[in-house]
C-alpha cells in the first residue's frame, strides 16, 4: 500500500509540475532570448528502449530533451509515461515546449538543434549524439571555429 501511495503522490506531483510548466513559462521569450543553445527533440512515438538510450546520451552531454506536447494529449498519461521512464531507465525526464519545435521548424524526431546567435543547425534521425554534434561542429553554421 505504501509503494502505491508514494507512486500516486509522485504522479500527482509530476502532473502539477507539467501543468505549471505548460501554463506559466513564457516560452516564446525564453527561446527568442537564448543566444546559444543545444536542444534534443524527441517524442513518445520513439520506441521505449531507444528513447532511454537517446535521453541518457543527451543527459551525459547536458543537453535538455523536449517533447512537442503531452503524451496522448493527457497530463495524466504524460506523467505515467515519464514516471515509467524515470523509474525503469533512470532518465531525468523531458520538458514540453511546442514553441521550440515551431521556432526551429522541427517536423520529425529525433532532432538535434544547435543554435548560435541568429543561426542554427539541425541533424535529424537516429544518429549517435556525439556523431551529430561532430557533424555540426565540422560542417554546420554553428561549427567550432579554429
Amino acid at each position: 500500500m505504501r509503494k502505491t501511495r508514494n507512486t500516486l503522490l509522485f504522479v500527482a506531483g509530476l502532473v502539477a509540475a507539467l501543468a505549471a510548466q505548460a501554463e506559466d513559462t513564457p516560452q516564446d521569450t525564453q527561446v527568442g532570448s537564448t543566444e546559444n543553445e543545444t536542444a534534443y527533440f524527441l517524442s513518445a512515438s520513439v520506441p521505449e528502449k531507444e528513447m532511454a538510450i537517446l535521453m541518457k546520451a543527451a543527459e551525459v552531454q547536458g543537453i535538455p530533451v523536449y517533447f512537442r506536447g503531452l503524451v496522448g494529449d493527457s497530463m495524466e498519461q504524460t506523467a505515467k509515461y515519464m514516471m515509467y521512464m524515470v523509474t525503469t531507465y533512470k532518465v531525468r525526464g523531458v520538458q514540453i515546449d511546442p514553441v521550440r519545435f515551431e521556432r526551429y521548424g522541427v517536423k520529425q524526431v529525433p532532432a538535434l538543434v544547435k543554435k548560435c546567435g541568429d543561426h542554427f543547425d539541425i541533424v535529424y534521425g537516429n544518429v549517435a549524439l556525439n556523431q551529430a554534434l561532430g557533424m555540426i561542429n565540422e560542417r554546420g553554421d554553428c561549427r567550432k571555429k579554429p
